[in-house]
């Protein structure tokens, strides 16, 4: 590993698949798990981040892809991890968080998603056992993070959803009338 910064990680790693909205979107739910949580399940979220946006690996049309910044940011370990000698599993949060972070070393197993779309859910779906008394939303508009923890909060979240599928639904009727359907 090279010392901080690490500019060539942070470009060629983090850079391009934070500019890819689903992704992006993916790292800021992990980081809004963590808001209140216990220290332990903020650790467990931390080694699922580790082994997805540093070194998770996907299948695409059936083979073998890369897409975490440490991997991606060093091309012997990118070679480890698709040499097929390397351990890997089905990517499994509650497996996964119980994995140790090596950070001088090759990782001892590195885990898979179907797709990035199938670590995102799973993800969602841990992040989803994270006990706290309250929920959190990310504000794109105010660029501020919202906490759910009263009717009138999660009615002003409501409103907003309608707002959006009021938009949809028209652009659903101007599509259908533009191609006739």
């Amino acid at each position: 590993y090279t010392p901080e910064p690490d500019t060539c990680h942070e470009l060629l790693g983090h850079v391009p698949l934070l500019a890819e909205p689903s992704f992006s979107q993916f790292s800021q739910e992990l980081g809004l798990a963590s808001l209140g949580a216990s220290d332990d399940a903020v650790q467990k979220l931390a080694t699922c981040y580790f082994f997805t946006v540093e070194f998770g690996l996907c299948k695409q049309e059936g083979s073998l892809r890369a897409y975490g910044a440490g991997l991606l940011s060093s091309i012997s370990e990118l070679k480890h991890s698709l040499s097929g000698s390397a351990k890997i599993l089905p990517f499994e949060p509650n497996v996964t968080c119980k994995q140790e972070c090596l950070i001088t070393t090759f990782q001892d197993v590195y885990f898979v998603s179907e797709s990035f779309e199938e670590a995102k859910f799973r993800m969602r779906e841990f992040a989803k056992t994270v006990q706290r008394p309250f929920s959190l939303r990310y504000n794109p508009y105010t660029q501020s993070v919202c906490v759910l923890k009263d009717m009138p909060s999660v009615t002003d979240v409501v409103e907003e959803l309608r707002h959006e599928l009021d938009i949809v639904g028209d652009a659903l009727c101007r599509l259908s009338a533009h191609l006739g359907v």
